[in-house]
């Protein structure tokens, strides 16, 4: 994340993920990616801190009606094209409406809870292949916008979009990863409970509790199950990118171009 990223109060886990080493060892251009939970919280000051960024594009990996739910707040002095996310019931364990329909179901504890969110990461990959691309050939554009990716506690849709895009600006790895699970520190799963659930948390069963411990957890097995599924289905993130987003070698140097310095 960049030094000079904002700290948004309403937002915490809002960052840059620029600076990370990418093709031919050049750094991912800071001040032009950007990723973020939900924005409904943002306070009048987050709003100030926001406008200066210039952010002209953002990618709302939400479902329709948690964006009605908690429509973001937005700086009045910033046209944005806004792009929706997924309709799918694939989805529904890293949707927070997803959590709430299984509270008080007996068999929802810590266990169920992982095989939920795991089948949901093995998903992704075909799921949002197409969004990738549409992301992609838009970021390799001339003259392409700083661009905000968010969902609703920004960790999963937007962990797995994001980890996608620094793969294919050629970024190792071990830095997918460590981009991937800073969200445990901007946003620890029990602060995120609490802001979702507030005072309806102590009411629910310690087996429940437990599963919402782990549905609101950055794990690497999370993401590393669509990456295993990428390699199954495609022989590789570099096939993937290929052949389900349609990055081939023109627009991968496009994107190289307007991404990476040096």
């Amino acid at each position: 994340m960049s030094a000079t990223t904002p700290l948004l109060q309403g937002a915490p886990n809002f960052r840059d993920f620029g600076g990370y080493r990418g093709s031919d060892g050049r750094l991912v251009r800071g001040g032009r990616l950007f990723r973020s939970e939900a924005l409904a919280r943002l306070t009048d000051a987050d709003l100030q801190q926001l406008a200066g960024l210039d952010i002209r594009l953002l990618y709302d990996l939400r479902a329709a009606d948690e964006r009605t739910r908690d429509p973001n707040r937005w700086p009045a002095s910033l046209i944005t094209e806004a792009v929706a996310g997924l309709e799918s019931d694939e989805l529904a364990a890293v949707r927070f409406s997803g959590w709430r329909q299984r509270l008080g179901d007996p068999s929802f504890d810590a266990a169920a809870a992982r095989q939920w969110i795991l089948h949901a990461y093995g998903e992704m990959p075909a799921l949002f292949a197409g969004l990738i691309a549409t992301l992609l050939l838009r970021l390799g554009a001339p003259a392409a916008p700083a661009t905000l990716i968010h969902c609703t506690a920004g960790k999963d849709r937007t962990g797995f979009v994001c980890a996608l895009l620094l793969a294919a600006l050629g970024v190792h790895r071990d830095d997918i990863f460590a981009n991937y699970l800073l969200t445990r520190q901007r946003r620890p799963p029990e602060d995120l409970l609490k802001v979702l659930l507030g005072d309806e948390l102590a009411h629910q069963s310690a087996a429940t509790r437990a599963a919402l411990m782990v549905m609101a957890d950055v794990r690497e097995d999370y993401l590393g199950t669509a990456l295993s599924r990428i390699d199954g289905d495609f022989g590789g993130i570099e096939r993937y990118l290929a052949k389900a987003c349609q990055l081939d070698d023109q627009r991968r140097d496009q994107l190289f171009a307007a991404l990476l310095a040096g």
